[in-house]
């Protein structure tokens, strides 16, 4: 693959945020405006080419939503906050042996599995719960004060 500049800015911006699952719209805007020749175009084709050599990753993440990731080596499944969009990755390996002997069983060979699981993370769940008690609450008057 040849080093150009929009793959070298890409892969380099994945480097920088090692954690972070990005789509290709928010690759696009955090590349440096400096790089040359880079459209939207580009960084798909970059995105493509990255995903092909293996130094990234992509998860379906719902809503026909992909987000991509450096490939940091180990397989891993995501949750997804359906409120506010946070994307947690799930580092279980009792989870990747499960995946595993489910496809054996069925007398398929296992190459990768692909697990999001949708709900509602901590913080948005807090955020609920105090949006219910001041509702319940008479003239939004917090019961617990």
């Amino acid at each position: 693959m040849r080093p150009t500049s929009s793959r070298v800015a890409v892969l380099h911006l994945f480097h920088e945020f090692p954690h972070e699952h990005m789509t290709a719209d928010q690759v696009f805007r955090r590349v440096p405006p400096e790089t040359e020749q880079c459209s939207l175009a580009s960084v798909y084709r970059a995105l493509a080419q990255l995903l092909d050599a293996g130094l990234i990753t992509s998860a379906w993440i719902g809503e026909q939503r992909v987000v991509y990731e450096l490939n940091r080596g180990t397989r891993h499944s995501h949750l997804v906050c359906s409120d506010c969009g946070t994307i947690c990755d799930i580092d279980d390996n009792a989870l990747e042996s499960q995946h595993a002997a489910i496809a054996a069983a069925r007398e398929f060979r296992y190459a990768s599995a692909s697990l999001v699981i949708f709900g509602r993370c901590a913080q948005c769940e807090a955020s609920l719960d105090s949006a219910v008690r001041r509702a319940g609450a008479p003239h939004g008057v917090d019961r617990r004060a």
